[in-house]
């Protein structure tokens, strides 16, 4: 693992933002606007942000159809842990830990839920993108979050295409399969194959017009709800901001961190204190907002993602051995019969 080049990048990229952090940060403001904040704010917002998950793990039940019919309640806990490896480990290796759990769980192909998994980011990064650019269009944006829109724009735009292509167009599929064996070694061409099969069969709610529409709906109420949360904590420091501005804090700070590899998002409360400070707050009371934000989304999470853990009789080391096998190959259950595990 400490040979890995995308956990040194992580190592890096934190390292970066949070010298920034440091340097523009007054510490006695901050610790004024601590002192002065309403933390019964702060905590009522939390309730709201696992409500915004349960979306999420509605969403993808959703997206799951194609390997069978799941309940919301049996998927909420993978989400939650899901989250919880990813503020713990760099890499985004929450979507492998899900991937895996899902598959042991549900006894479906761990491949194939790794590519739901990839749509799910995709419907993630278009609401957010569109969050920004709707409300920066009226509110206006900082240097950095106009950064932001356009390379996530390029990015998502990208990606979206991409998988779009894979799942209509059995041609393109047929192609890209090809050009990939072309690289692969003769003996692990034919697993190689059949892992490419069950991701392309995870991509399957972009067929669905009624999946896409599911999909979309409940992304964009769990990050309605999400920046609910981020309202609530701006009332606990007075920030005295609409819920507009937390829309923008919302898409700004997580767009960032949907790609660095860097455990628990480092670069989050940087976008999220530049974002409030353009629009007036002083910057104690920015720097104290971003950090008890961060706290928020990060702490309860890896708790009740633990607790999910021991509820479901897995460990951390389980989930951590466990997600090298969600790239292994696994029978699909592609029929849309109800699966058990329930």
């Amino acid at each position: 693992m400490l040979r890995s080049r995308r956990l040194w990048l992580g190592v890096i990229v934190s390292l970066i933002f949070i010298a920034i952090f440091v340097l523009r940060t007054d510490f006695r403001e901050v610790g004024d606007a601590f002192r002065d904040a309403n933390y019964w704010w702060a905590l009522a917002s939390i309730p709201v942000y696992f409500a915004g998950s349960w979306f999420r793990a509605w969403r993808w039940r959703y997206l799951l159809r194609p390997l069978g019919e799941m309940r919301t309640a049996s998927l909420y806990p993978i989400v939650i842990i899901g989250f919880m490896v990813n503020n713990l480990i760099p890499a985004r290796a929450g979507e492998l830990a899900r991937a895996y759990i899902v598959g042991e769980r549900e006894r479906v192909s761990k491949m194939a839920a790794l590519g739901t998994i990839a749509v799910d980011r995709v419907y993630d990064g278009i609401v957010l993108l569109l969050f920004l650019l709707i409300v920066g269009a009226f509110a206006g944006v900082s240097d950095e979050l106009r950064v932001i829109a356009i390379s996530m724009t390029i990015l998502f735009g990208i990606g979206l295409l991409v998988l779009v292509a894979f799942a209509l167009s059995e041609g393109f599929s047929r192609w890209a399969v090809a050009m990939l064996l072309r690289f692969t070694p003769q003996r692990v061409k034919g697993q190689v194959e059949e892992l490419a099969g069950s991701f392309l069969v995870g991509l399957h709610s972009f067929r669905s017009p009624y999946d896409m529409f599911a999909a979309t709906a409940t992304t964009a109420v769990s990050w309605l709800l999400e920046a609910t949360m981020y309202y609530m904590i701006g009332l606990a420091f007075d920030l005295n901001l609409g819920f507009h501005i937390y829309l923008l804090v919302t898409a700004g700070a997580n767009l960032t961190i949907s790609i660095p590899s860097t455990p628990g998002g480092v670069p989050f409360e940087v976008v999220a204190k530049e974002t409030v400070t353009y629009f007036g707050v002083a910057k104690g009371a920015a720097s104290a907002y971003a950090v008890a934000l961060h706290a928020l989304v990060l702490f309860p999470v890896i708790v009740v993602g633990l607790y999910f853990l021991w509820a479901i009789n897995l460990s951390f080391g389980d989930v951590l051995r466990g997600r090298t096998a969600a790239a292994e190959p696994a029978e699909p259950n592609i029929s849309g019969k109800e699966t058990g595990g329930r």
